[in-house]
């Protein structure tokens, strides 16, 4: 054997043999300090129990002096071999002060140092660098009063909570309803960090997905840099962690002294396969491959639609070959036949071992979903061991699987996924400790790699929104003549347009209007907790008219049915939602569409109105027309409207405000509100957790709303 970097070196057969494996450790120990050692290393941790034993110890050292000492530590123990003296010593400074037998790996190490040193950071590294045990390290030394992490989403909030939430000195804050104590751990939204009423001063600072900030990738960058800029006043230290980019802006490295950590370090692997197939053979070719699979498979999809439909033909195609699996009993499928529908096709699916994962699924139940995913190799019957996600998967749940399927190159309908969407998609392959080699299947060709430099609009001020310039102090202030041009004589309006950080053309267009028909909209925007079915969707078309950001049309008929379903969700139910919205659709639907298609386009359709609309988009909007509308009517001596009641009803799904963190853990609104008519809202959140332990023995409860409760309190 000559060829030492030919990764057929590694086939089982040839570490079994003592010479074959000896000759390729004395190869790696030439490499061990570059990438391909460090492969090498990994592979050989794969087929651990096929090395000869005889090579164990030396295979030991080189796994040390690749630095990965999370694996050496684990191998070290499992062979009680003690090691030299040097390596011992090496091996102990890898070891965290603070987290009980956890060791760090080379780079990790080097990131804590910088940490203890009061550097602040910006960090590119791989998905399975293990980024978040850095938080976890930094909240175990109890050093920092308050401690303000930025999540991009509800799911990664909850994720990072349910890891911190032993630090028990600590009280983790993760919405704006609850009190701050002497020490915090706020774990929030951007758009959270915002909405706060007097957040105390920072002394660290996280910001998770950093790449976010970029104007390039979200068209939520407002509120994330407003959020950044005003934190960083106080001049916290901090830690800016993201996927693997290629550069970070100068202008934030200089104002901000931080230091750019740029590593492609990893503790597992990636194999590659390209499948060929032509349109008419490449759903074939999919269904096979996941048939010959045996461990977790992530399929990446464009849509939740395809999401769906490859999931059902995916379940067709094991019965046309008989090899349909033992079905699922699980505890959510009581749930889904009491508040969705008991034909709802998702239930169909996990009953199979199948999920679907999108931005529309119950966050209940897509936590769950994941959990039974990351449970796939257990004995337990609650598996799920394929799962068809789109991009709310990839960049809003810490989950990797083996096996990665990118059966697109689209997000959305018609945008090209590109070489950092492809990266942090594949990235999901494999996991440290547990898959040591991910794979990844491609049915598209890999994007083509561009430079990906994060730009930040406060520093950066290229193609910065009108919304960003007005909310920040006109000396940092690039254009100095435009900021002068969108400030209102009127400091109350000026300040109002400026928190509202929405559309300063449409705030203002939207003044002017209600300047102009003060009678008209006296009529119908004067309401508070209770409008008319005209009122809602008189407001709700101002709303729209003026502040909409996004792209879908405006018209009469979507005001009014925004209206009906949002009625429906804040006085009524989901499942009243659902059947009254089923019944419009299936007037309007071609005879020859099945009911069932109809139902299951329907629950997509209102689970996504209840995540996307009811959740923030109309709130929002209502928050800033009511807003306005009272800045005009009060300068008349007017009465005005207030659409706050309304507005909580539908953000928090009609839970009372001492209950509505319970939302944010995971816990299913019909659970909470089976147990809050017991429960008075005058409780405060300090005090509330006895109550709720008082009702988990609910009658009304189900088995699994008392199971989410369970794992929300305890």
């Amino acid at each position: 054997m000559t060829i030492f970097n030919n990764k057929e070196i590694l086939r089982k057969s040839n570490l079994a043999d003592y010479n074959d494996s000896f000759n390729l450790a004395t190869y790696t120990l030439s490499v061990i300090d570059v990438k391909e050692g460090r492969e090498i290393v990994i592979y050989v941790l794969e087929f651990w129990n096929e090395v000869n034993e005889n090579t164990h110890e030396i295979w030991l050292d080189l796994i040390e002096r690749a630095g990965f000492y999370p694996y050496f530590k684990s191998k070290q123990t499992e062979l009680d071999y003690k090691g030299s003296i040097q390596g011992r010593i090496r091996s102990s400074f890898f070891k965290s002060d603070n987290l009980p037998n956890i060791y760090f790996h080379e780079r990790q190490k080097k990131i804590e140092i910088l940490i203890s040193k009061g550097c602040n950071l910006a960090v590119s590294a791989p998905t399975s660098f293990g980024k978040s045990l850095l938080i976890e390290e930094i909240v175990s030394r109890k050093k920092f009063k308050n401690i303000l992490i930025i999540q991009p989403t509800l799911s990664l909030i909850d994720e990072t909570r349910q890891k911190l939430k032993k630090y028990a000195n600590y009280n983790i804050i993760v919405n704006t309803k609850q009190q701050p104590g002497k020490q915090n751990i706020f774990i929030l939204t951007a758009e959270r960090v915002l909405e706060f009423p007097d957040i105390p001063k920072i002394d660290f600072f996280i910001v998770d997905e950093f790449y976010k900030v970029s104007g390039n990738r979200d068209n939520r960058i407002d509120a994330l840099n407003i959020a950044i800029y005003n934190t960083m006043k106080s001049r916290p230290q901090v830690l800016f962690l993201t996927p693997v980019v290629d550069n970070l802006s100068e202008n934030l490295r200089e104002k901000y002294d931080i230091k750019f950590f740029k590593t492609d370090y990893h503790l597992v692997n990636s194999q590659f396969e390209e499948i060929r197939h032509n349109s008419s053979n490449k759903k074939r070719k999919l269904f096979n491959l996941l048939d010959s699979l045996v461990e977790p498979t992530i399929v990446y999809v464009k849509t939740p639609n395809e999401g769906y439909k490859l999931a059902n033909e995916y379940i067709n195609y094991l019965e046309g070959k008989n090899k349909l699996p033992k079905k699922n009993n699980l505890g959510v499928f009581s749930w889904i036949d009491e508040n969705i529908s008991p034909n709802w096709q998702l239930k169909r699916l996990l009953s199979y071992g199948v999920g679907v994962h999108n931005g529309a699924i119950p966050r209940h139940i897509a936590l769950n979903e994941v959990e039974y995913f990351n449970n796939s190799l257990k004995n337990t019957d609650e598996k799920i061991g394929i799962l068809f996600a789109t991009t709310s998967l990839i960049e809003g749940v810490n989950t990797s699987a083996k096996n990665i399927i990118v059966f697109s190159k689209y997000k959305g309908k018609n945008t090209p996924i590109d070489y950092f969407d492809f990266a942090n998609i594949s990235g999901r392959a494999g996991r440290m400790g547990k898959y040591f080699t991910g794979n990844i299947y491609l049915f598209n060709a890999i994007p083509e790699k561009d430079d990906f430099t994060i730009d930040v609009p406060i520093v950066d001020q290229n193609d910065i929104s009108d919304e960003i310039i007005v909310n920040l102090d006109r000396e940092d202030v690039n254009e100095k003549e435009r900021f002068d041009a969108l400030q209102e004589t009127d400091p109350e309006l000026n300040e109002l347009i400026k928190k509202n950080l929405i559309k300063i053309k449409g705030q203002k267009e939207l003044v002017n209007y209600l300047e102009n028909n003060i009678e008209k909209s006296q009529r119908f925007l004067v309401w508070d907790s209770t409008p008319t079915f005209e009122q809602s969707k008189q407001t709700l078309g101002l709303a729209y008219t003026f502040l909409h950001t996004e792209k879908e049309p405006v018209s009469e008929s979507f005001f009014k049915r925004q209206a009906i379903i949002s009625q429906n969700l804040a006085y009524g139910s989901f499942k009243k939602a659902l059947a009254n919205t089923f019944a419009s659709n299936v007037k309007r639907a071609s005879k020859k569409k099945k009911r069932s298609d109809i139902l299951n386009s329907t629950i997509t359709e209102i689970l996504y109105f209840q995540r996307r609309d009811a959740s923030f988009r109309i709130p929002k909007l209502l928050d800033v027309l009511g807003s306005l509308q009272q800045y005009v009517f009060k300068k008349y001596n007017l009465p005005f409207g207030d659409y706050s009641i309304f507005a909580s009803l539908l953000e928090n799904e009609q839970i009372q405000s001492n209950l509505q963190f319970l939302i944010d853990f995971g816990v299913p609104a019909s659970a909470i509100i089976k147990i809050q008519k017991s429960i008075d809202v005058d409780i405060s959140e300090n005090e509330i957790k006895p109550h709720i332990r008082n009702q988990i023995n609910n009658s009304e409860l189900l088995a699994y709303e008392k199971e989410q409760l369970n794992r929300a309190i305890n």
